[in-house]
């Protein structure tokens, strides 16, 4: 009885130590990825480049990382013209948004949750241009998971969501470059 106790506690242990391993392991993969250098410039114009397969050191021997693929300019001349990124709580986005949002719209509540200034943007734009109120696209964008176009479409089953997205997401750029421009 005693041995049959032993060898259920030593499973027991050997179990939960690899069981700690492995999730570790996936835990640090995952807070790597999501803490990885974020790009502070984005490619306005690029010319043809070369694809180069880059592995992580630190992860290559993980069989569950995935080696990333990354344009190379082809030539050192080539290299592209770089736009900086606008962060989502930057005043000079939120005065240039504070007119394509209903009035009364607080600026800071509405920028929580998004990823970046031209996420924001897009929807904004969608939202005057297709007269859905701006909270319901961010609602069922941001918490529902939903494409813009499928928000849209689910609003408003009578117009092209597609071409609405589209035409939000390039007034959207082009106030993101008329930001950054002015930087």
């Amino acid at each position: 009885m005693k041995i049959a106790s032993s060898s259920a506690a030593i499973l027991g242990l050997v179990g939960g130590v690899t069981l700690g391993m492995w999730i570790g392991v996936a835990m640090t993969t995952a807070r790597d990825a999501a803490q990885a250098p974020v790009a502070t410039a984005s490619a306005v114009a690029a010319p043809a480049a070369e694809p180069v397969t880059v592995a992580p050191k630190r992860l290559a021997r993980i069989s569950h990382v995935r080696p990333v693929t990354v344009a190379r300019p082809a030539t050192p001349d080539a290299a592209p013209k770089l736009v900086m990124t606008i962060p989502v709580s930057a005043p000079e986005l939120h005065d240039r948004m504070k007119p394509v949002l209903a009035r009364g719209t607080r600026i800071p509540l509405a920028v929580e949750g998004f990823r970046d200034a031209e996420q924001f943007a897009t929807l904004a734009h969608a939202a005057r241009n297709t007269q859905v109120p701006f909270i319901l696209l961010k609602h069922r964008v941001l918490a529902e998971g939903q494409s813009l176009e499928a928000a849209i479409r689910a609003s408003k089953p009578e117009i092209d969501a597609r071409q609405e997205a589209a035409r939000a997401r390039i007034e959207a750029k082009a106030d993101i470059v008329a930001l950054s421009a002015t930087d």
